[in-house]
């Protein structure tokens, strides 16, 4: 056993270098926003470059509270987005001085999420494998294609931080704390409802193994009433978007509210099958549909790869937090995955004893992330949807 001095002094390295990683990733986005004033021969911040789309609605909420009828013209309501980030960032607004705008306290509370996520994906990996270090992890959620959004003020970063906790307190068997962490992710995304599932499978784990009969599955779910801890702690997972939902129907009348206004911004196509097939033809909603589609196409097969490496809790949870943007439409699809730490947990087991795949996926992802801040910058954000 290491000396609580030991692992105080490991954990110190780690968040130190952790942080080191952080800050070159936004020394390109710095060096990016740079670059962009200087061809457009422009001056602009760079949190105002980022502040486009969903952003707009986040500060909107966290600065007027939600809206209870949809605009008139476009159809569009503010409830359609989840209430803790912008719930912090009201908060935040509280206690900051008055020079800091709404926006800014985003970018801050966003790329704080980030990083703290990208220290427990470390820590996470090394439950596993003790003898790696895991910082190309970080690197992932520093750096990886479509990260661009944990820069700025949308829900990608926080709600990948608590997933992020959730996992890490799984691998520690602590079960409530994770359902805390659970509770915290459905309260700022709806796909963090689904972690009430891989809490489940996590338990089952912890006590069998993957060995399954019918007597174990009977013993677990007796053992689950008879420990009212650990069933408290399934019956909050999903707390945070049931309070919400009752807060719409007190609001608008409509519990599922948040649901039916995303109408007003894409088409449905019912299910994930037929979402693939019409975006592949390229009839989906927008000029990347094809896109969208090949993305979710990848994210389904990264999660099906942690099935084949017995990651099941990770994999349920991918499977079905795509599966429900998927039964709307594939828009913004890329984001939701890389929004989503069963992607670095497949990336993670794929590529770790690849060094030479590893090298070329992080040169890729520097330059093709450099790229993607040039064009959300620009304009032209058809890709990183």
């Amino acid at each position: 056993m290491k000396k609580t001095g030991q692992r105080t002094g490991e954990n110190i390295k780690t968040a130190a270098t952790v942080f080191l990683i952080f800050v070159l990733s936004r020394l390109l986005l710095t060096f990016v926003a740079c670059a962009y004033n200087y061809m457009t021969q422009g001056y602009a911040k760079t949190w105002d470059l980022l502040y486009k789309f969903d952003a707009l609605w986040y500060v909107d909420i966290a600065e007027n509270g939600y809206q209870s009828v949809p605009n008139s013209v476009t159809g569009y309501a503010n409830y359609a987005f989840y209430p803790f980030y912008p719930i912090v960032l009201r908060f935040m607004k509280c206690i900051l001085p008055d020079r800091f705008a709404t926006n800014q306290i985003g970018v801050i509370v966003s790329n704080l999420c980030t990083l703290i996520a990208g220290y427990v994906a470390v820590q996470t990996v090394r439950i596993k494998y003790a003898e790696d270090k895991g910082y190309f992890i970080a690197f992932l959620i520093f750096f990886a294609p479509h990260t661009i959004y944990f820069s700025m003020t949308y829900t990608e970063a926080m709600f990948l931080m608590f997933t992020a906790l959730f996992f890490y307190c799984c691998g520690r068997k602590h079960f409530f704390l994770a359902a805390v962490a659970a509770f915290f992710a459905a309260f700022t995304r709806i796909a963090g409802v689904f972690l009430v599932f891989s809490l489940l499978l996590f338990e089952y784990e912890a006590e069998y193994g993957w060995s399954v009969s019918r007597a174990k599955l009977s013993g677990f779910i007796k053992g689950i009433f008879a420990r009212p801890l650990r069933l408290f702690g399934l019956l909050i997972c999903p707390l945070g978007i049931f309070g919400y939902f009752y807060y719409l129907y007190r609001l608008v009348g409509d519990a599922w509210a948040s649901a039916h206004i995303q109408v007003a911004w894409h088409n449905s196509y019912g299910s994930v099958l037929r979402t693939l097939f019409y975006n592949l033809l390229d009839s989906g909603s927008g000029t990347s549909s094809q896109y969208w589609a090949l993305y979710a196409i990848f994210g389904i097969a990264m999660f099906a790869y942690l099935c084949y490496k017995k990651e099941f809790a990770a994999a349920i949870f991918g499977f079905l937090a795509v599966g429900i943007s998927l039964r709307t439409d594939a828009i913004a699809i890329a984001r939701y995955i890389m929004g989503n730490f069963s992607i670095y947990i497949a990336l993670y087991e794929l590529l770790r004893n690849r060094q030479q795949i590893k090298t070329v996926v992080m040169n890729i992802s520097i330059i093709v992330t450099g790229l993607m801040y040039y064009m959300w910058f620009a304009g032209e954000c058809y890709f990183i949807f």
